[in-house]
């Protein structure tokens, strides 16, 4: 980038007050999933902190609330426990368990917590192979920031390596890096048994020693708050501009021999002999959806009997809510009166300041001082921030970038929430923009090849059209994509979306061409840094060429 956009950039940011949209919910995603992405992060607090952060018209849209809505009124989201029980490893002891249980009843699985066995999806093919593994933090590290620190190992002490795997939900080999490795995993790994349960037999699904069919969501019963994850943060409405609860009726019997996900496991639950225990004493799904219904605040607002004849209950927002634009008791150095759950009030004194050791924004970290003094310092991740440092895979990494000169980004898809609506044969199919129906000659006909994007000069020295089947690859993998010629990319960079439902492999699975679409198997299985153990895959290089079927 020349400098003088950046200076271009610099002045227009010094001369107005400016909202950042850094990302998704909570900053999730984007720029952030590359090489050194914690500098990406630090990056927008800077930026925001020179216009004063919190103050009227400078704030970073992912800190936000969303619309008003009603946090008065409660009702569960989708990751808050659910009918596990679990009040440890979930976030139902929050406000779900003393309502669905309020005699008690509710069960914490050991295992499954910092004082168990812990698999970090990142490193299942590692895992399935057998090997001896360490990384930092579990997940999701919301409850503190020293939660990030915290190493695990797999094997646990004194724990087996895995000898089943269970898969349930959507493919890891569309969503994933390097996920060849994933294939790899489940043909040559040390994992003797492999359960998938699925709608669909798409990706990793036809890996599976026993497939379990589960139904859709027309085929089953379900009750649930629209785009509120609670659990991952409190009083997250920033997906809509408004709380929607939404009744999903059973609208046709389960097709074929497919079955909803709830009687699955208790159909699993009656031969370990925990059938009674499991559905306490014989609930149904719509035994289950009403008594979340009666536990949280809507059976105060409407019936059973009208929920069910409308379908939906629309949360009106009270009309003597004052709204709390989100930081804003921070600028003006208040007591938080935003109603999420951070900073927590063991992280500030009388409740102000932020959650570092300061209170206050810090350009040298504190936590990073403190952890470094204890377990040494991790390279990539400097006390001083932020800091530009070169990505360990891009158009500077010399030993590359002569045999793979395109950078690669993959984002989160336009079309598919994930692999959700993707290679099923429905209407995405359609959307020119998602895929695009070509006859390779290779013999399976038709079939709807997934698009990569590309400079029209970097197409023309290729030889490639709009349109024409390519080829792209590197030292990882290689994958078959309908090529997009567009000016809306410069050169030297291609872009595809993550998140391809199947994989569909021209020879020997995990050593051939993929013609699904997975460019999650291009990318990196590299962390953003060794101690920050998120995934990397918009720093991934690779090369394009026009692909003909020769077989």
């Amino acid at each position: 980038i020349p400098a003088r956009e950046i200076r271009a950039l610099a002045r227009e940011w010094g001369s107005k007050k400016t909202m950042l949209a850094a990302g998704g919910m909570g900053g999730w995603g984007g720029a952030c999933r590359s090489s050194y992405g914690g500098e990406f992060a630090r990056t927008m607090i800077a930026l925001a902190a020179m216009q004063g952060l919190g103050k009227p018209g400078s704030n970073i849209y992912s800190t936000t609330g969303g619309a008003p809505a009603d946090r008065s009124f409660w009702f569960p989201g989708y990751s808050e426990g659910g009918i596990s029980a679990d009040t440890a490893n979930t976030a139902a002891g929050y406000r779900l368990a003393p309502r669905m249980w309020p005699n008690g009843g509710t069960i914490s699985n050991p295992q499954h917590s910092a004082e168990g066995q812990i698999g970090y999806r990142l490193l299942i093919p590692e895992m399935m192979h057998h090997e001896q593994l360490e990384w930092r933090s579990k997940g999701f590290c919301g409850g503190s920031i020293e939660m990030q620190f915290k190493k695990y190992q797999y094997p646990a002490s004194g724990y087996p390596h895995v000898q089943m795997y269970y898969r349930y939900g959507g493919s890891f080999i569309g969503t994933m890096t390097e996920t060849n490795r994933f294939v790899r995993g489940y043909r040559e790994g040390k994992v003797p048994f492999v359960v998938n349960q699925a709608i669909w037999f798409e990706g990793e699904t036809k890996f599976a020693d026993i497939i379990l069919p589960a139904c859709t969501n027309f085929e089953r019963w379900d009750i649930g708050d629209w785009a509120h994850p609670s659990g991952y943060g409190t009083h997250k409405f920033d997906q809509v501009n408004h709380r929607l609860i939404v009744l999903q009726k059973k609208c046709i019997e389960p097709l074929g021999e497919s079955k909803p996900d709830y009687e699955i496991f208790a159909m699993l639950a009656e031969r370990l002999g925990l059938w009674e225990k499991y559905t306490e004493g014989g609930h149904t799904d719509l035994d289950w959806v009403k008594r979340v219904f009666h536990a949280s605040d809507l059976s105060s607002r409407i019936t059973w009997e009208e929920f069910d004849r409308k379908g939906y209950y629309m949360v009106p927002v009270p009309k003597e809510q004052e709204p709390t634009p989100a930081l804003r008791w921070f600028a003006e150095d208040r007591v938080k009166d935003t109603p999420d759950w951070g900073p927590p009030i063991w992280d500030q004194v009388a409740g102000k300041g932020l959650q570092t050791q300061s209170g206050k924004i810090e350009f040298v970290a504190g936590s990073l001082k403190r952890f470094y003094a204890t377990d040494g310092e991790d390279p990539e991740r400097p006390v001083m921030g932020p800091q530009y440092l070169e990505s360990w895979e891009g158009h500077h990494t010399t030993e590359l970038i002569d045999r793979y000169p395109l950078a690669m980004v993959s984002p989160h898809p336009r079309y598919t929430f994930h692999t959700v609506g993707d290679a099923k044969d429905s209407w995405s199919n359609d959307i020119k923009d998602h895929r695009v129906a070509v006859d390779a000659g290779d013999g399976r006909g038709t079939q709807h090849y997934w698009i990569m994007r590309m400079n029209t000069r970097d197409a023309a020295t290729r030889g490639i059209n709009d349109g024409d089947l390519i080829r792209a690859f590197n030292d990882r993998a290689e994958v078959i994509l309908a090529a997009q010629v567009t000016e809306r990319l410069p050169p030297g960079v291609v872009h595809s979306y993550e998140s391809c439902g199947d994989y569909l492999p021209l020879g020997e699975p995990g050593h051939s061409a993929d013609t699904a679409g997975c460019v999650n198997m291009l990318t990196s299985k590299r962390f953003i840094t060794p101690t920050s153990p998120g995934q990397a895959p918009n720093s991934c290089l690779v090369q394009v060429e026009k692909w003909v079927c020769t077989s």
